[in-house]
Order: structure tokens, then sequence, then C-alpha cells
């Protein structure tokens, strides 16, 4: 049963290869079939004590994966749905199941009558329905050309199995054979993954660089040696940091080369303090440049902040910054 409400994270699997098998002179998509095999193995030996109507599940996998919209409020509202009956309905069946079960008795008709698995708002066909939808939803979320054909031919495969152990010779793929598709499939993401942030780290990096020289060009902006570039708003007094380990305090808002807010101490309403040690190099080397009352604005290059890594998902990597700094207080480090 563990794989019942784990099905919304199958798409996050690494699940199979593009490559073609065959058996008995028929090809098949590897990927696909290794998907149907898995889902069917979850759908015949996973959920058989919830005794769905498997084929409605199957009807509601293939026509969410033709027509579903995976973003869409359809699959989000079916996937509360499920966890509210995994732990309204389900959760108390198998709690009591695994009660009776633990239980020795020679009458085995004394034991309390198990819960119902399906109920008036539950019932055996809304639940193989939302199932389905939510396998369907997560094939499509896989990113690579599926073969519905192959996964429900795997689906149909696995039904005639009457044990999980009779999949290596009864199945078209063995179980090896899935697991390593399973890897190449991962490793053909990863690949992705990585083509696309090395595009991005380029595009950030020629952005960044260009947005930097026209900041540069403004009114009353200076440069430091590392390449900062900085502008006094509002002199402060001589009190200045000096020493990597000081303690600042400080309101500041912290944006990128587009205007978007990422951090701000101002929306939380409150100053912040921080040795000048524990935060990016810019802000180390830049907070000494203001004297305590002052203000200043920092345009800061991504070597001296979040470089390659970025931060989060607002900070892209490669990404230059702008801060707007009060400074409050200095204190040295205790």
């Amino acid at each position: 049963m563990k794989k019942l409400f784990t099905i919304v994270a199958v798409a996050a699997v690494a699940l199979s290869a593009t490559a073609c098998s065959s058996l008995g002179g028929k090809k098949i998509d590897s990927l696909s079939y290794a998907v149907g095999a898995d889902m069917g193995q979850s759908l015949v030996f996973g959920m058989k004590d919830l005794q769905l109507n498997q084929d409605v599940v199957v009807e509601s996998l293939e026509s969410f994966y033709k027509d579903g919209d995976i973003l869409g409020e359809e699959i989000k509202e079916t996937r509360a749905k499920i966890m509210e009956y995994q732990y309204t309905v389900f959760m108390p069946y198998m709690n009591a199941k695994r009660h009776n079960d633990y239980i020795q008795t020679d009458c085995p008709d004394t034991l309390p009558a198990l819960p119902e698995l399906f109920n008036e708002t539950f019932t055996c066909e809304a639940v193989s329905k939302m199932i389905g939808m939510n396998m369907g939803a997560a094939i499509k979320s896989l990113q690579e050309e599926i073969v519905m054909a192959d996964v429900l031919r795997a689906i149909e495969d696995v039904k005639a199995l009457n044990a999980p152990e009779e999949a290596d010779s009864l199945l078209r793929m063995t179980n090896e054979q899935i697991r390593n598709a399973f890897a190449q499939y991962g490793e053909r993401q990863e690949a992705k993954a990585e083509a696309e942030r090395q595009k991005l780290m380029k595009e950030n990096a020629e952005a960044s660089a260009k947005w930097l020289a026209e900041i540069e060009k403004q009114e009353c902006v200076q440069k430091t040696e590392s390449g900062i570039l900085y502008r006094i708003d509002r002199e402060g007094t001589d009190v200045k940091a000096t020493e990597d380990t000081d303690v600042v305090l400080v309101n500041y808002e912290g944006k990128t080369s587009d205007g978007n807010v990422f951090d701000s101490s101002y929306e939380r309403g409150e100053p912040i303090s921080f040795p000048l040690n524990r935060v990016i190099k810019g802000w180390t080397e830049g907070m000494k440049l203001v004297g305590v009352g002052g203000q200043i604005t920092l345009w800061i290059p991504s070597e001296l902040a979040y470089g390659e890594r970025g931060a989060g998902a607002d900070i892209g990597p490669n990404q230059a910054l702008e801060f707007k700094v009060e400074l409050l207080e200095v204190n040295p480090a205790e």
C-alpha cells in the first residue's frame, strides 16, 4: 500500500528511457512501458486492498493525459481530495486492519468489523477516477514523449500477473531493465536541467554586465576596486564599520535588475542586525562606505553576491543586485 498516496510524486522519480525494447517482434517504447508497468503494479498489487474499479482508473488516466491541465484547478482539487480520503477513510481502515491482524484468535468472526473503504462522498468510482487522474497528471508531467498505447499495454500485462514476483518472466521488460531505464531518464533530465542552467547563467551574466555599465554612468555613482558600484544617498556620521567582525543594525531593501524586491526589512517592519563576516562579500565591503545615520545604494556584481548558484527562486545565477541600505548602528563583535 505504500505507493497509493505517493503517486503524486511519480513525475519527480526517474522513470525510463525512450529506447525501444521488443518482445515477440513487437517494438515498445521503453519509457512508456516502464511507466505503465510501475503504475500497473501500484494499481494491481500496491492498491489491492482498495478494490478499485481498475477500468475506471485506466479510463481516467488516459482521459486526463489527453485533455487535462497539470497546472489546472481540477488536478489541484483532486489531489486535495485524495489527501482527505487518505486521512479520513483509508488510514482508519488500515489502522483497524492492522489491529485485527495483530490479534491472535481462533474465532476471527469475533473481531471488530473493519470500517468501510468507501462512503457517499468517496465512492469506489469516485476514488478510482481520482487515482486515475493523478496518474495521468504524473505521466503528463514527465516532459518527454509518451506512447499511451504502451502505457496501457503494460498495465494490462501487469493485470495478468498473479504476484509481483512474476514480473521478470512475464512482462516485456524485466525489473532490472526498468530500473536501468529509470536511471537513464533521470540522467537525461539532469543533463537538460544543467543545459538550461548554463544558458541562464550566460544570459544573466550578460544582462548584469549591461545593467551595471548603465548604472556606472549615473551621476554620483562611484566604483570600488572590486567592482561594487555605490552612491551615498544621505551622509552619515564619521562612525563607520571598519572590521569584518563589526555588527551592524540596518534597514534595507534588495532588488534584482528588473526591479523585483526579493528582500526587505521595511516590509517586515523592523531592522536587522548581523556581523559583516556573515553576509555576501558585497555587503561586507559596501557597508564600510557609509557612516551611521547615512543611507547608501549598492549595486553588487554577482561574483560578490550569490555567484553562479543564485539564491532561492528570486535570485538567479550570475545575477547582479541592488541594495538600498540605512546604517542605524555599528558595534564591535562581542
